[in-house]
């Protein structure tokens, strides 16, 4: 989704069946080619669910690059594998065809 303000990842754990949110899940995202990986962890914000969690990657303005984002165990291993997404820092308005948001929910499948 475009976003002139700032570059954001948000989604939802959801459990095998989809009806409930998976709460205290830890994430781990990273920016391909940079020193810098963040934590993020489900159930931060009690509006939108136990399994959401929402980050800003760029709050000064939309970021390029090539991101990663993984469910992970307390010592930051895989626990799922890595889901690539891209943002740009083209076309932001907001019925424009920029990259500057994503969503990405994950399932538990077992």
């Amino acid at each position: 989704m475009p976003d002139c303000a700032a570059t954001t990842l948000e989604g939802t754990v959801w459990d095998v069946d989809r009806a409930k949110q998976l709460a205290g899940v830890l994430l781990k995202v990273c920016i391909e080619g940079e020193y810098w990986c963040g934590s993020l962890r489900t159930g931060e914000d009690p509006d939108k669910g136990a399994g959401y969690y929402v980050a800003t990657l760029d709050p000064e303005e939309p970021k390029a690059g090539n991101w990663f984002v993984a469910v992970v165990d307390a010592q930051g291993r895989p626990l799922s594998p890595a889901v690539r997404f891209q943002t740009d820092t083209k076309d932001c308005d907001p019925d424009g065809t920029g990259h500057q948001w994503a969503i990405i929910d994950f399932r538990k499948n077992y």
